[in-house]
């Protein structure tokens, strides 16, 4: 993806996905064989471990992966004999994927393995005991070392298991319109909410002066007046949050556990940009001619967009990534990390021989022979930053990233993301979290305010605070 296509998860899916008629071209053929038996080819001589692995509903993950499986089905690796065979194909996302995938659950059609999980969807697997804990594994531990991923996958744990292999992550930070900063005197990214204070007095100065130049606003984002799109409150709520915070969590478990001064100081950044926070739609923003805002979200998908449009990444360009926003120089700058990662899914479906193809597939691509490619070629197919604890020293990605700054400027950000809540009424948390705390705070303050008047957005705060309580059931 280079944008979310996630949908909010409907209610009793899985009750309702076990009267539906099981999906066609879904993978994974229910099988006659009683449970621990394989799937055959070769003309029903059990030669054959056929494993089942879905894609994100994308062409380029499709891609990506079936040349893996080709690569690894032409290894001809074998499992007591018998060759193991992956085969790929995308995940159905209608209404969402996540409903593809609990309907594939009920009707016992689901693949062995897939992509394209996220930390709050595999807590509801989890609870659903449909997804294996990988962690006690020792394929797993070898995989984290490769990958030198000890740290962030504690970040992925669940109730003190691992149930997701980490694949990809987008840093959530900022992003900068490069000419604004030089004209309003800065020659390098804000780090701290004071160097945001002082560029957003520099904008209040030069405004009128800025317009003549195309610049209109100092922030746009049309998205904070939206709440059914529950996600996008990780990119403008959680993203500077977690930084402030200092990686508190908003939901921890079944509490909210969210620092309501890190949460006030988020509100006050924005309803001090007052009516220089536009809330209506500028498409293609970061790709227009002259860029009319000073800053916005840092959103990685934007690059290839940005790329095509003939736009230069860096300071002495068109528009330059920073860091999220630190209280104090020095802080870590936590983010919020837009991530998915890879299961193992547990069902009567799917026999032991082929859940044990399925780690043979993994560590054939991570610690086997594709170790060494495999992290290029998926940035190459995908422009998304493979989870690694050393991308910024690893050599086999060092070219890729000179011909791509801007992704190695994101790619410093990756050690500091922290995934989403694990909460099976994430949807609904953050959905309250828009409706009751920021459209409020946009209509009330934000639209009727100039800038840097410091307003008191305490009752916004608490609203939201206690309707995500609310919403989630949260103690």
């Amino acid at each position: 993806m280079k944008r979310k296509t996630t949908m909010k998860i409907l209610a009793g899916v899985l009750s309702t996905a076990m009267m539906m008629t099981m999906l066609t071209g879904c993978g994974g053929q229910k099988k006659d064989a009683g449970e621990g038996e394989a799937k055959s080819e070769a003309g029903g001589s059990g030669d054959v471990i056929t494993v089942d692995f879905w894609t994100a509903p994308e062409q380029y993950n499709l891609d990506f992966w079936s040349k893996y499986a080709d690569k690894f089905n032409s290894s001809n690796a074998e499992l007591d004999g018998k060759k193991i065979e992956v085969k790929v194909q995308m995940m159905p996302a209608q209404p969402s994927s996540e409903a593809g995938i609990q309907n594939a659950i009920a009707t016992d059609t689901v693949p062995a393995i897939s992509e394209n999980i996220n930390r709050s969807f595999a807590n509801i697997l989890a609870g659903s005991q449909a997804v294996y804990d990988m962690g006690q594994e020792d394929w797993f531990s070898e995989i984290v070392a490769e990958r030198k991923i000890e740290e962030t996958v504690k970040g992925w744990e669940i109730d003190g298991a691992q149930y997701v292999l980490p694949l990809y992550v987008n840093p959530i930070t900022v992003c900068y319109n490069s000419k604004a900063l030089k004209a309003l005197g800065f020659n390098e990214v804000p780090q701290t909410m004071a160097d945001l204070e002082k560029l957003l007095a520099a904008y209040k100065d030069k405004q009128e002066e800025l317009k003549g130049e195309g610049i209109s606003h100092f922030m746009c984002r049309a998205e904070f007046m939206n709440s059914a799109d529950y996600w996008e409150r990780w990119f403008d709520i959680e993203a500077p949050y977690n930084a402030l915070a200092k990686g508190t969590p908003l939901v921890d478990g079944n509490k909210l556990t969210a620092d309501k001064e890190a949460l006030e100081k988020v509100f006050k950044m924005y309803a001090n940009m007052g009516q220089s926070l536009l809330t209506g739609t500028i498409d293609a923003l970061w790709q227009q001619e002259t860029i009319p805002v000073v800053m916005g979200c840092g959103l990685p998908w934007d690059i290839s967009a940005n790329d095509a449009a003939g736009k230069v990444y860096g300071m002495d360009g068109d528009y330059v990534f920073g860091p999220a926003l630190v209280e104090n120089a020095g802080d870590t700058p936590y983010n919020y990390a837009d991530a998915k990662g890879i299961v193992l899914y547990k069902n009567k479906a799917i026999s032991d021989e082929e859940h044990n193809g399925a780690v043979e597939f993994l560590k054939y691509v991570f610690t086997g022979d594709g170790k060494d490619t495999v992290d290029v070629d998926w940035l190459n197919a995908t422009a998304m930053l493979p989870v690694r604890g050393d991308l910024e020293e690893n050599e086999t990605l060092a070219a890729y990233f000179d011909e791509h700054p801007a992704l190695k400027d994101v790619s410093a950000n990756v050690a500091y993301s922290v995934p989403g809540m694990a909460h099976e009424k994430g949807a609904e948390i953050m959905t309250a979290l828009g409706e009751k705390g920021v459209i409020p705070l946009m209509n009330e303050v934000a639209a009727v305010s100039g800038i840097n008047e410091n307003p008191d957005v305490s009752k916004y705060v608490d609203d939201a605070l206690n309707a995500m309580k609310e919403a989630g059931g949260l103690e």
